[in-house]
């Protein structure tokens, strides 16, 4: 640290505070002041409408290190953007740079800039400066232990929530925290002869998401994660046929004669393991797709009617909770996020039940789901 015309000059290489400890020195510094530091693992630097944001990991003498900086600048600003050597880098989008030999953050009362650099034959420069017609600007500085998130409800009150746009560790580990409620309507395709299970029969579904997801984030508004959740569908078929259990087998059979009908449907359970690819469109849009992999662990049938009228009426309910469902199924699911709601389609290829036991149908449902956290 030195003391060079009325500047807070920090070189990282050369100090003995770590990393952590010298870019808080930057940002509570009022006046001007500099950070430079040498080979970080990554950096990436994202505009937003308030300034911008570096992110940096890296290891400096030994202490690993994972910080932000954001530039905040208040009043009316101006921003130039110059890059030389590799092109491509989209900064409003998030530029994120793996093999940088340094990057040089300053700052005045009017003026921040930042610098990333790389040297030799396949080099590159990638310079920000944005000037402002206040002396009311701020910087800010966050500090996570590693490259994971790791977001636990309570515990991380305080912390920003997820953005398509908003720079974040590139892996993240989340528990009841991403939380996502859905119900749908469910229907059936490829069907047994004699089955009518159909939107338009009150069959639904319900949907926990993301107990606890991992996140992997390749790029700015691209997000591949892995959830668990829970799934109940409810099967309803309509008309003259219901599901009955005879000896050890499932069959679609008509109901006896006068029946009173109420309802005949299949229930299932299941735990749920969702792999997605999320791409955002815009600050509050995206659209995702991937296959869910369902652990169908409980099933069961349940028929409701009456016979008779008067006093002489009475009410039948047949119920099974052994009715050999596939222990395995899979579903491909597409959406579309508008935050907070995601509109969803899921397609199943292949059959709810084994069909050694009970009649052959393949799942198909539609509906809307709720997230905690803001996309």
């Amino acid at each position: 640290m030195m003391m060079l015309a009325g500047a807070l000059n920090i070189q990282a290489q050369t100090g003995k505070s770590d990393i952590n400890t010298l870019a808080k020195q930057y940002v509570k510094n009022n006046d001007n002041a500099s950070l430079e530091i040498v080979d970080p693992q990554w950096v990436m630097i994202t505009e937003c409408g308030e300034g911008f944001v570096i992110e940096a990991k890296g290891n400096h003498g030994g202490q690993v290190y994972n910080i932000k900086i954001t530039h905040f600048t208040n009043g009316s600003s101006e921003t130039n953007t110059t890059q030389t050597g590799r092109v491509g880098y989209d900064i409003k989008k998030g530029a994120l740079f793996e093999d940088a030999d340094r990057i040089v953050l300053t700052k005045s009362p009017q003026k921040s800039s930042v610098l990333v650099l790389k040297e030799g034959e396949n080099g590159y420069k990638l310079s920000i400066e944005q000037k402002s017609d206040t002396k009311e600007n701020r910087t800010s500085y966050q500090q996570t232990s590693s490259s994971w998130d790791f977001n636990i409800p309570f515990k991380n009150a305080g912390k920003e929530k997820r953005s398509i746009y908003r720079p974040q560790s590139r892996f993240s580990f989340n528990l009841l925290s991403d939380l996502e409620f859905g119900m749908g309507l469910v229907s059936a395709h490829s069907q047994a002869p004699g089955m009518d299970v159909e939107f338009g029969n009150a069959g639904w579904e319900f949907i926990l998401n993301n107990i606890f997801n991992w996140e992997y984030r390749p790029f700015n508004r691209t997000f591949l994660s892995l959830g668990f959740g829970v799934d109940w569908r409810n099967y309803r078929m309509k008309g003259d046929r219901r599901f009955m259990k005879e000896e050890n087998k499932l069959t679609v059979a008509p109901y006896p004669d006068g029946a009173d009908i109420n309802f005949s449907r299949v229930k299932v359970f299941s735990m749920t393991l969702e792999l997605m690819l999320r791409q955002g469109l815009n600050r509050h849009v995206a659209i995702e797709a991937g296959p869910i992999v369902n652990f169908n662990t409980h099933a069961s049938i349940k028929t409701r009617y009456t016979i008779g009228s008067g006093k002489e009426k009475e009410g039948f309910k047949e119920t099974s909770s052994n009715i050999h469902q596939k222990p395995v199924t899979v579903d491909f699911k597409a959406g579309l996020i508008i935050n907070p709601i995601e509109f969803y389609f899921k397609y199943s290829p292949t059959n709810t039940l084994d069909t050694d036991y009970g009649p052959e149908f393949k799942s198909i449902s539609a509906g809307i789901i709720i997230g905690l956290s803001n996309y």
